[in-house]
């Protein structure tokens, strides 16, 4: 065995007794010039003992000697993991954790080989690459050699573990409305579990997501990239939306992809085409209307060779990465692109319904919260833009607005007369206006709270003719439930105080609120492609252009063909300084665009009356 390759404890406390025996005799020597008792010749004759020359695993740490030029621009060698790297070495004495009598240890090669897979778990390979003389070598290394490969080999290990386990994007820097927090993993904690398992390789794997979302995911993707193209279903081209009665060329290919005979007519979208589709849209968790529009177009291709499913896959995946890896045993999952709500217990969904959520220009936040309490006949607090955008030009145009809309003006805490505010010069820093509890109001009978910085929840809504649409982007960024109390009695199945016929029975009067014995995990996600229960690759539009930002950030291979569906980031709209207190507003004249605006808000309330 090659005895510089491994640090030696026994070694250093050799010459540390030696040491401690030299300087017991320094004494005698300063005045006799010898050790008593030994030849004086002999004692000038003998060289005094040499330092063991430092580690050349500590020399590569602390100054780089020994690592390539070229070692310095690998992604997974950076300053702060060589930083981690120098602690971590440090407190284990600069032992060797993958070679062994210098040579690479089994462990060391299996987790060289697991690296080159990364691709499978939706990473990329290049990022955890050893560099082509280490990764290939075989036989006796030097020290030096050694100390290059164990450090590049734990580097490239922690990079992989924490994109593993946190993603290689930042969620936050994509969009101000993203504000998950993944937890990266402590390095020391990775590479002291690296050193203690008896797999490497599979300690490393633990560090992707373990929800069957990911899992399924990773799955669907090796399914896909093994598939022989001529093995894809054929790709419905887009177009207009196909219906009964066209005759359109994409109707053959339509009837192809439903499994459908050849028919003599077939580009003939007839009634057999019809209870087709209809199915599909059934089973595919889709407006079953028998019209292929872009949705239902969508799903006929998730599994096609649309160019585009392989980097759905990869966004999402890495979306997967953001979630909490314990989302709780009882959750609330919220697919902002499916436009649904979903209850989970012990990994099994117990309820489902259908929601109604942001608008482009009023996303619904990505985050996950806890929800903690529900509020009966709620007030609606409008929001600052609202009530100056849209509620101020109905408010000057008619008089009654607000009272015959139910709702009222706080002006320093109280409510106040709306007849005593002068709207042409008012500054809505100082005056706030909420809707009433009852008939009209625009979150309806019930929300459901997780208090959290975007102000954004789950409420009832009296729009109930917007969930038979099969696109439910409407709202200015809460989400809206289906059915609320059926959502409540699923909610409340382990509650031990409060249940859905209880809060029924508080319907009407004054806002009453009901907090939880079981604060409930709520997640709002956005996940473009998922797979069903069903094992089936489902995919959903892009609706908010997260894709488009995601897949350009990681450099996925035809990220390009997303940006068509980028969205513009929403305006911030700053507020209006306060007016001074002793300065008279100014009378402004009410012009004819007034009208035109009252218009346009009737408008919207009739598509979208609440938020």
């Amino acid at each position: 065995m090659d005895r510089s390759l491994r640090f030696r404890p026994a070694r250093i406390a050799a010459a540390t007794f030696a040491g401690l025996m030299l300087t017991s005799a320094l004494p005698a020597l300063a005045t006799t010039g010898s050790i008593t008792g030994a030849d004086t010749a002999a004692a000038v004759a003998t060289p005094l003992p040499q330092p063991l020359p430092e580690p050349a695993l500590a020399t590569l740490l602390q100054t780089g000697a020994g690592l390539a030029d070229s070692d310095g621009a690998l992604p997974f060698m950076s300053a702060e993991r060589r930083r981690q790297l120098v602690e971590f070495y440090a407190a284990r004495g600069h032992e060797l954790l993958w070679i062994a009598d210098g040579v690479p240890t089994l462990e060391a090669r299996r987790l060289v080989a697991r690296l080159a897979q990364a691709e499978r778990d939706g990473l990329r390979r290049a990022d955890y690459a050893l560099p082509g003389d280490l990764a290939r070598s075989a036989g006796r290394m030097d020290e030096e050699r050694a100390a290059r490969f164990e450090v590049l080999l734990s580097a490239a290990a922690l990079a992989y573990a924490e994109h593993a386990q946190a993603g290689r994007i930042a969620p936050s820097s994509l969009s101000r409305n993203v504000t998950l927090e993944p937890q990266r993993p402590d390095a020391q904690g990775v590479l002291a579990a690296l050193a203690a398992a008896t797999d490497a390789a599979t300690t490393l794997d633990g560090y992707n997501p373990p929800q069957p979302g990911f899992a399924a995911l990773r799955e669907k993707l090796a399914e896909i990239r093994a598939q022989d193209r001529q093995e894809t279903p054929p790709l419905v081209p887009e177009g207009a939306a196909l219906k009964e009665g066209m005759s359109d060329p994409r109707v053959a290919v339509l009837r192809a992809r439903l499994g459908m005979e050849p028919a003599g007519e077939a580009e003939l979208f007839d009634a057999r085409v019809k209870d087709a589709v209809v199915a599909f849209q059934s089973e595919n968790g889709l407006q079953a209307d028998g019209v292929v529009g872009s949705r239902t177009l969508l799903a006929l291709n998730a599994a096609a060779e649309d160019g585009m499913t392989v980097s759905d896959i990869l966004a999402n995946m890495e979306r997967w990465r953001w979630m909490p890896r314990d989302m709780g045993a009882f959750h609330i999952f919220v697919n902002i692109p499916e436009f649904s709500a979903r209850l989970f217990r012990d990994g099994a969904q117990v309820y489902e319904t259908r929601v109604v959520v942001g608008k482009p220009s009023n996303q619904t936040p990505v985050f996950s919260d806890v929800m903690d309490h529900v509020i009966v006949n709620p007030y609606w607090n409008v929001p600052y833009s609202i009530a100056s955008e849209e509620l101020l030009p109905s408010i000057l145009s008619d008089a009654s607005y607000l009272p015959r809309r139910n709702y009222e003006v706080l002006a320093g805490g109280r409510v106040v007369d709306p007849a005593s505010v002068d709207w042409s010069g008012v500054n809505l820093n100082q005056v706030r206006i909420r809707q009433r509890p009852g008939d009209g109001n625009a979150l309806g009978q019930i929300k459901f709270m997780f208090p959290n910085r975007h102000a954004v929840y789950l409420h009832d809504t009296p729009s109930k003719s917007l969930f038979a649409r099969s696109a439910r982007a409407f709202s200015h960024g809460c989400v809206r439930v289906q059915d609320p109390f059926a959502f409540a009695d699923a909610l409340l199945q382990l509650d031990t105080q409060w249940t859905a016929a209880r809060l029924k029975s508080m319907i009407g009067g004054e806002e009453k609120r009901a907090d939880l014995t079981r604060p409930v995990p709520v997640h709002l996600a956005y996940f473009t492609a998922f797979v069903d229960e069903n094992g089936k690759l489902q995919r959903r539009p892009d609706i908010y252009g997260h894709n488009a930002a995601l897949t350009k950030a990681l450099e996925i291979e035809g990220w390009e063909d997303w940006q068509r569906f980028a969205v513009a980031p929403p305006v911030k709209r700053a507020r209006p300084p306060a007016a001074p207190v002793a300065e008279a507003p100014k009378k402004q004249k009410v012009v004819d665009l007034a009208a035109e605006r009252q218009r346009m808000f009737d408008r919207r309330q009739r598509a979208s009356s609440d938020y």
